[in-house]
This record gives structure tokens, sequence and C-alpha cells, in this order.
């Protein structure tokens, strides 16, 4: 979430076991909210090449190569932290998306993105992109989860740590020109990179057991413990060496977030959004 993982440094989350291991736990998070799929466009039953974008450490292109076993699989990301055994048709590559992509125009049937908060300055120009690389009748997919978080009735209130979490990333974002907050624009800007039969959902993700409801009750389980796992990885860089923090200010923050995080009369949650468009047939 927020951050792929990537070890540049422009990248602001740590790379470490850490890292990996909130990487594998968001994938956890994310085919549970999608129940258990890897994805909702509809992309048929033989998706012949498939491009997974900024895959970290790999787990949902493995899976994809796992389940379709007829379609070559690769993944990109800017950091070279996936495993190396994996399906025969799954292969990865260190790549930066954000220059000019040296692929074949029309290669891809089912175009993969996701966590990609924080790592794009121009999120329409990425699916131009996509579009271009995209084979006439292929898809693209993008899913999120975003940062701001929200609320129903007013357990959130304007003092709480989680509002000054938006504040930092705003900050971050205007440093970087890396967009954290796209997620009222993304289905139009898939629309607008030429993509037809746009289509998507948001859902509501709470932080927390709150909910009464089973199945938001689990979710908001893992997105907490998720949250908390990758907290300190989030963050620490972009309030010390971006935003200037003393690191013991920035350790006072991340307590107050945990205990933010962990409060049981808080009744916040955090949108993911999943939205796909097909690119017209030739």
């Amino acid at each position: 979430m927020f951050l792929t993982g990537l070890d540049t440094d422009e990248n602001l989350e740590q790379q470490d076991d850490d890292s990996d291991s909130s990487y594998s736990k968001s994938h956890e998070v994310y085919r549970i909210i999608l129940g258990n799929s890897l994805y909702e466009a509809p992309i048929g039953d033989n998706p012949k090449k498939v491009l997974d974008i900024g895959c970290g450490t790999g787990i949902w292109a493995i899976e994809f190569a796992d389940e379709h076993p007829s379609a070559d699989v690769l993944g990109v990301d800017l950091s070279p932290i996936q495993p190396n055994f994996v399906p025969p048709n799954c292969r990865f590559e260190v790549d930066d998306i954000t220059n000019e992509w040296t692929y074949p125009e029309d290669t891809f049937d089912f175009i993969h993105a996701r966590s990609m908060i924080g790592c794009l300055p121009d999120w329409t120009e990425f699916y131009r992109k996509a579009f271009k690389h995209t084979k006439p009748g292929g898809w693209v997919e993008s899913v999120e989860l975003w940062g701001n978080s929200k609320c129903d009735d007013d357990t959130l209130k304007p003092e709480s740590p989680l509002h000054k979490w938006v504040e930092v990333f705003k900050k971050i974002e205007s440093l970087t020109g890396k967009s954290f907050f796209w997620d009222d624009k993304m289905q139009q800007s898939i629309a607008d990179a030429g993509f037809i039969n746009v289509s998507g959902r948001r859902i509501k993700v709470p932080i927390g057991t709150w909910p009464k409801d089973k199945t938001l009750k689990q979710w908001g389980a893992w997105n907490r413990h998720f949250l908390l796992q990758g907290l300190e990885g989030f963050f620490i860089r972009g309030l010390t060496e971006m935003l200037g923090w003393k690191y013991e200010d920035a350790q006072l923050f991340l307590a107050d977030m945990r205990k933010e995080l962990t409060n049981p009369a808080l009744h916040a949650y955090l949108d993911v959004t999943v939205f796909y468009g097909q690119k017209p047939e030739a």
C-alpha cells in the first residue's frame, strides 16, 4: 500500500523483510476483499500474455501463473525481491514503468497494476502507456487501497493522527510530484487514456473489528494488522529524510498512530477501488 517497495532514493518505504511481509499481507487483504479472486476484469478464460506492474514480491504474478498455466506472466518492479523458484510460465524483470515502456505495442491481453500510490507522477499518462501496449480487446485493471481515512459517524475526531497522516502524505506528494490521492479521478483517467467499458467499484474496508457484520469484521482485522505491520516502513523515511522530522518525533507520531489504529471506539475505514477498462477491438 502507498508505495510498491521499490528500492530507490525516490521511494519512501524501507525495503526490508518487514516490508516484504507487509506486501504479502496486503495481498491477502486484497484477495479476501475481492472474494478470493486475483482480479475482477472480465478477461476470459485464456489470456496469453499478462503484465503485472509494481509486482513487489511477485505473489500476485505467481498465483495468477498457477491459476492460468497457459498464460505467459511477466512481473515488473524496480526492486529485485521476487523469489527464484516460480512457475515456469512466470518471470520477472527490473524496470521503471515511469520511463518509456520497451514492450512491443498491442502485446498484453491483461495489464494488472496494484499498490501504485505514491509511485506515479501522472496516472492518466500511465494508463496511456498501458493502452498502447494492450492488445485490442485486452484489459487493464487498477486496484488500490487509499490512505485517506473516512468515517460515517463522529468517532474520527478532528485531532486524530489519521488526519495528520493525510497531511503528511500531501506534503510528501508536493515534494515528490507523485500522487497519493487519485481515487476520485482513476475511473476517468482510464477512460481518458482510450479504454472503453470502464467499470469498477469502491469498497469500504474497516480499520479494526468494530463492524457487526462478520465479513466486515474479518476485513477490518486483516486491514488493521496490515497497517500496524507496515506503519514504520510506510512513514519513517518520509518523515525524517524528506520532511525533516527528528527521529524521536517521528516515533512519537507512529506511537500515536498505533494507539489510534487499535482504538475500539474508532469506526474508521479506508477505500479500496477496483477499476478496469478494455481496449477497443481493431
